[in-house]
């Protein structure tokens, strides 16, 4: 029997999934700055260099911008050292992947530092990675054509989301960093961080329009050794190229990456930022699959042959929020900066659903002998149900600002971060591929052209093929819109 090939494109995930990296660098302190008494915190920016495809590997490089603050042995005013992280890593996938789009996310897990001797020192840092390959791919769906009259097709339709389109948009923002009635171009910066976000994304036939903002808190120090931590406000608005035109049913995810970050300061001291990001993106759109999961004929003997034809949609995209609480020591009541930094959330189905995170918070503040740094553990979780089977992946996260605050046993810090969270079936879809044809029988005159029945739990098409019959002569029979009750006596004529 000739079969019809329907060719279906999209973009396969040939690879979803996370990883916690850690590295640890030696920094020598430079001539002309003071020994290092004791350290007072880290910061760090994670930077994205580079993403590679390369035959059976995907991975990417890049590192994080490190500013180490330090007491001095002289006891003066705090020193700040800066330093480059380096962080790369590589993974696997199928060796027939053709090339495709990587979709990178990342954030920092941790920082810390320790002195191995008054003039070097030993910083220890942990990156959070959730990194998407996107590679093209095309299955065929097949349907019989020029059967018969007697030969009656289960035709079924399924509306599936795929990945259709992925790829990335480069920009960059300069500004200068200022505050309302504040004159800073005394005060030194002292170390900085950028939180970038999208707010609002829509696909408009072969556009991307997506509007946000990048959110950079910098950490001064005036020549007294006064810190003053400070949060600026860039929004940007940009638009994508798409290679075709979508309709309403397509929708954008976009992940931002700090691919640069600059703060220069003039003769005058004013401080210009520089900042380069990049959205990556994919589109999904709705696909219409439909295929033959069944045949017969009440005059012939039908041999089928029925595949499952899987495609992995995508059931359900979504942003959760994890909130956690840490507790703080009596002798902290107040902070001149809080950090949050997280792991890449996991979910975790052993324990009845739950959406879970860890990370660190770290503290300056000061005390009556001066400055002090801490850090603290912090955890986030929340109950999550998934579907039985289906296939739960983390494919971005964006930790928010943590905010201090006091509680019934003193001051705690509470921290949230948005995870974006991707469910995929795994059930394939039936599909004839393969239709053979009796030749047509005589039929026994003695069969009743006529009778009852209670379908039970049974199709109305499971009904008419049982029974020789066909779908629409049960429901003219009948009466039937729909499918009828466990319980109804129906009539089955019999053709």
């Amino acid at each position: 029997m000739d079969m019809k090939n329907t060719a279906v494109s999209y973009l396969d995930p040939v690879l979803m999934d996370s990883r916690q990296l850690e590295q640890t660098q030696e920094v020598r302190i430079p001539d002309g700055m003071p020994d290092v008494d004791r350290i007072l915190g880290v910061w760090g920016q994670p930077i994205l260099r580079g993403k590679e495809w390369r035959g059976d590997t995907v991975g990417f490089n890049g590192g994080m911008m490190l500013w180490i603050m330090y007491s001095p042995e002289s006891n003066g005013a705090p020193e700040i050292l800066d330093a480059w992280m380096p962080f790369q890593t590589k993974w696997g996938i199928p060796e027939d992947s053709p090339e495709g789009k990587l979709i990178l996310s990342m954030g920092i897990r941790f920082l810390d530092a320790r002195t191995i001797s008054p003039r070097k020192l030993m910083v220890r840092g942990g990156l959070s990675v959730c990194m998407q390959a996107l590679a093209p791919s095309e299955t065929n769906v097949m349907f019989p054509q020029g059967l018969p009259e007697d030969v009656y097709v289960l035709r079924r339709s399924f509306p599936l989301k795929l990945y259709a389109q992925a790829g990335e948009k480069a920009f960059a923002l300069e500004d200068t960093l200022s505050s309302t009635g504040e004159d800073l171009s005394d005060w030194r910066i002292c170390s900085a961080g950028v939180r970038p976000y999208v707010n609002e994304q829509k696909v408009v036939g072969n556009k991307i329009a997506f509007r946000g903002a990048a959110e950079l808190t910098v950490l001064f120090a005036a020549e007294d050794g006064m810190l003053e931590n400070k949060s600026f406000v860039f929004p940007f608005s940009q638009f994508a190229e798409l290679d075709k035109s979508f309709g309403n049913d397509a929708e954008a995810d976009i992940q931002l990456s700090v691919t640069n970050l600059e703060l220069e300061e003039d003769q005058e001291g004013v401080k210009q930022m520089k900042l380069g990001l990049t959205a990556q993106y994919a589109v999904t759109d709705m696909t219409m699959v439909d295929t033959a999961a069944d045949a017969y004929s009440n005059l012939r003997p039908v041999k089928l042959t029925v595949d499952r034809l899987e495609l992995n949609p995508i059931l359900e995209k979504r942003w959760e929020s994890l909130t956690g609480r840490t507790e703080l020591p009596e002798d902290i009541l107040s902070s001149i900066q809080t950090t949050l930094w997280s792991d890449v959330p996991v979910y975790d189905r052993d324990s009845g659903g739950t959406l879970e995170t860890q990370g660190t918070v770290q503290i300056l503040y000061k005390e009556d002998s001066g400055l002090e740094g801490k850090t603290f553990r912090w955890d986030g979780s929340k109950p999550m149900k998934a579907g039985e089977g289906a296939q739960v992946h983390i494919t971005g996260f964006l930790p928010g600002q943590p905010q201090l605050e006091p509680g019934t046993g003193g001051m705690g810090v509470s921290g949230e971060v948005r995870c974006q969270i991707t469910t995929f079936g795994t059930e394939g879809i039936p599909m004839v591929t393969d239709l053979e044809l009796g030749e047509v029988q005589e039929q026994n005159p003695d069969r009743p052209s006529l009778i009852l029945c209670r379908p039970g739990e049974k199709s109305l098409w499971e009904l008419a093929k049982e029974n020789g019959s066909t779908v629409e002569a049960i429901r003219s029979a009948n009466a039937l819109e729909d499918e009828p009750e466990a319980n109804q006596m129906l009539l089955i004529p019999i053709e």
